[in-house]
């Protein structure tokens, strides 16, 4: 049972210690900048003082005895004792060679420049400045090893929680195995029942011509597409999307099921206008049917919520699956759109688990009590300006989506058994 996120707690740790490094190694810079300046200074005027009486008539041995001995001074780097006309009288220094900074100052004698002195102290590399601060660093090196041992003590997770983890982990993938099982077999009988309803349909064909839905203006329609920003679809093969697309309309089927009984609505009520493919499913109701705004919304939620758990499963096992996203519309008169097109170009604005809709204001107030409208960002026409994000819904709406959700998962499970 290892702490959440060590890998990234640790990286965290070691951009500080170099942070924290970096900053000690500049605060020590500056403050031996500042400390070699006021060196410089002090020296610079000190040699000035002890070689005004040898600088005129001068005497050069004496100079260079007095350079020697300043130039005993670890810090310094060279000393230069310069006449009037910048020739060089005398010379110091053990590391001549060293970079540093240089200080300048003349000798004065009634006001009359007599000589320079020119004095260079050593600028201390990255490499002795670590050497000297190497007690600091250790022990911010030992503080964040301490730290790095609590948060694993701290953030480690209990036995309870661990079990509790393992335990959801292995219901979520029980679910999604029922529900391939599921679909196995719901693939078999759908075989048989499309091939039943062929030669029916080609009896029939000869008597009459099959009407297609009609869909009026005053008409709602839910369409639910996937987002796949990556057009991943394009690439995969159609026995893998076709049983995905089944699996993701027996969802939508069950889905409706509940909450057509839920609002005490029949199955003639809503009508199937395509059913998933590539382009996702549609669904319409009259608007003028009883609860029809709420009932579309909580089909909407319910498969969202379901969605959500196959795509969680699929991903663990490195299979093809799709965020989804829906939303309901009215038609659009002054785009000159109806329920189903105007749906279809609404949930084009969203992004991955996200559900909007337009419709009008008198029917926003059935559901205004129970899920939480924001207004979409950006409007770009009428449809957009006038439409609404699903950013929430009461506890009442949730409990009722998510029994929906355990109980067609539940059901999955039995009828595979």
């Amino acid at each position: 049972m290892n702490a959440p996120r060590q890998g990234l707690f640790a990286s965290l740790l070691v951009v500080c210690f170099a942070l924290h490094t970096f900053l000690l190694v500049l605060a020590t810079t500056h403050q031996l900048n500042e400390n070699r300046a006021s060196q410089g200074q002090l020296m610079t005027t000190q040699l000035v003082t002890d070689s005004l009486s040898e600088l005129e008539p001068a005497n050069t041995v004496s100079l260079a005895l007095l350079a020697d001995r300043y130039a005993t001074n670890p810090s310094v780097a060279s000393i230069r004792i310069l006449n009037a006309n910048n020739q060089v009288l005398a010379t110091g220094g053990l590391t001549k060679t060293r970079d540093g900074e240089i200080f300048v100052r003349d000798a004065l004698q009634n006001e009359k420049k007599v000589g320079t002195v020119e004095i260079t102290l050593i600028k201390p590399s990255i490499g002795e400045i670590l050497r000297t601060q190497w007690a600091a660093i250790l022990f911010s090196l030992f503080l964040h090893g301490l730290l790095w041992l609590a948060y694993r003590a701290i953030a480690r997770p209990s036995r309870t929680e661990y079990l509790a983890r393992i335990n959801n982990v292995s219901r979520l993938k029980h679910e999604i195995q029922t529900l391939t099982q599921a679909l196995e077999q719901e693939k078999h009988n759908a075989a048989v029942a499309i091939a039943q309803a062929q030669q029916n349909a080609q009896a029939k064909a000869k008597h009459k011509e099959i009407k297609p839905v009609v869909l009026d203006s005053n008409s709602l329609a839910l369409n639910i597409q996937f987002y796949d920003p990556k057009q991943l679809l394009d690439t995969v093969n159609k026995t893998v999307s076709v049983p995905y697309f089944n699996l993701c309309q027996i969802f939508l089927n069950k889905a409706t099921e509940l909450c057509l009984q839920h609002y005490k609505l029949n199955s003639s009520d809503i009508s199937t206008v395509h059913k998933f493919d590539e382009h996702g499913a549609t669904i319409s109701m009259t608007a003028d049917t009883p609860d029809a705004l709420r009932c579309l919304t909580m089909i909407s939620a319910v498969f969202q919520l379901l969605s959500d758990v196959l795509y969680k499963r699929y991903r663990e096992e490195k299979r093809f699956v799709l965020q989804t996203r829906s939303a309901i519309s009215s038609s659009v008169e002054a785009m000159q759109l109806s329920s189903v097109q105007a749906a279809e170009r609404l949930v084009q604005q969203l992004s991955a688990k996200e559900s909007a809709m337009h419709v009008p204001t008198t029917l926003l107030k059935d559901i205004a009590d129970h899920f939480q409208l924001v207004s979409l960002p950006n409007p770009t026409n009428v449809l957009t300006r006038h439409a609404f994000i699903i950013n929430g819904m009461d506890s009442d709406a949730a409990e009722l989506a998510q029994s929906f959700r355990t109980e067609i998962l539940k059901s999955k499970q039995s009828k595979a058994s």
